[in-house]
């Protein structure tokens, strides 16, 4: 009897060992197009952190007949069929058919140099249907060249917050990077330069700023350079190793610039203002220039690609003694 129970525990623990070692085989995912299995002989599907089902884009060109372009330097993919063009950008949740923009809850992505796609969002852009069954893992699509398409959804229009009396909208105010669009920029630039001064109090020279609110995700940045006659320059920012020259980014701030004892040394203010993405570069910033003697004054925007946006001056229309008031 005790030879038999021996017998029973060492299979039951055989069989324990087998299966915390190899594991229950997980169910591999399918797509299923118009009833006919598809084959992934290389890069396989798979689901993403936000449960959608990725697949190689070139399953799209093969199965459902669309035509891929891929460009590298924008890491842009372009899905074209029939009617529907369909446009995504690698990591970014905004994407658009026919020029329209739309939202996903997931991005397209580039994995072991392979560029995979949200299928559902591509498929029923191009006018596919598509069902999800869970028990089988499966993707079906059902997709009629012949047929016309479902109506394309209505873009959607974003949501607009006020700030600082500035109207922004979160779908038609950034761009396809999801920077702040170059129009605006531009409003808030300005903004904040009709809330940046040069005062006088008690005999000391101050830099009065007070930040406008943007939205979150974003930015300031304000880099003040005084530059004197006899060759030193004084340059004030968030960033800075000069002692008693850094400012904040946001909120208000009355900075006294302990560096000038009479405006006389002064030779001319330059001011670059702009508002970031906190993870990329800007669309383009406020250049201001100033000489106390009045021989050179000048205000612009300057965009980050000059090749699609033109400069823009601004020099004629600002009030260089409200923010230049050193006395």
């Amino acid at each position: 009897m005790l030879k038999k129970m021996m017998m029973i525990l060492t299979m039951v623990f055989a069989i324990t060992t087998l299966n915390s070692t190899v594991g229950v085989a997980e169910i591999p995912l399918r797509v299923v197009v118009n009833g006919d299995k598809v084959s992934f002989p290389d890069a396989q599907p798979f689901i993403d952190a936000n449960g959608r089902t990725q697949v190689p884009v070139r399953f799209v060109s093969e199965a459902l007949g669309a035509k891929v372009d891929w460009k590298g330097d924008t890491q842009k993919v372009t899905v074209a069929l029939n009617s529907r063009n369909v446009v995504l950008t690698i990591g970014l949740k905004k994407y658009e058919i026919n020029n329209e923009s739309y939202q996903m809850d997931t991005v397209a992505l580039l994995q072991d140099s392979r560029t995979f796609v949200p299928i559902r969002f591509v498929s029923e852009a191009l006018g596919a249907s598509v069902v999800w069954d869970q028990a089988t893992k499966s993707v079906y699509i059902k997709f009629d060249a012949n047929v016309s398409p479902a109506p394309l959804p209505t873009p959607q229009a974003g949501t607009v917050t006020y700030y600082d009396g500035i109207a922004f909208n979160n779908v038609t105010d950034v761009d396809e990077y999801e920077r702040i669009t170059v129009e605006k920029s531009k409003e808030f630039l300005l903004k904040l330069a009709n809330q940046l001064s040069f005062i006088k109090e008690d005999g000391k020279y101050y830099i009065k700023c007070d930040y406008p609110e943007i939205p979150e995700g974003y930015e300031w940045s304000l880099a003040i350079s005084i530059y004197t006659k006899d060759g030193p320059i004084i340059e004030y920012g968030p960033v800075t190793r000069v002692p008693g020259c850094q400012i904040p980014r946001e909120g208000s701030f009355k900075k006294e610039v302990t560096y000038i004892s009479n405006k006389n040394i002064i030779k001319s203010f330059k001011m670059l203002i702009s508002i970031n993405h906190v993870e990329m570069d800007n669309t383009g910033l406020l250049d201001i220039l100033y000489y106390p003697d009045g021989s050179k004054k000048r205000v612009e925007f300057v965009p980050e690609d000059s090749h699609l946006f033109p400069y823009e001056e601004y020099t004629n229309h600002f009030d260089f003694a409200r923010m230049f008031q050193w006395k």
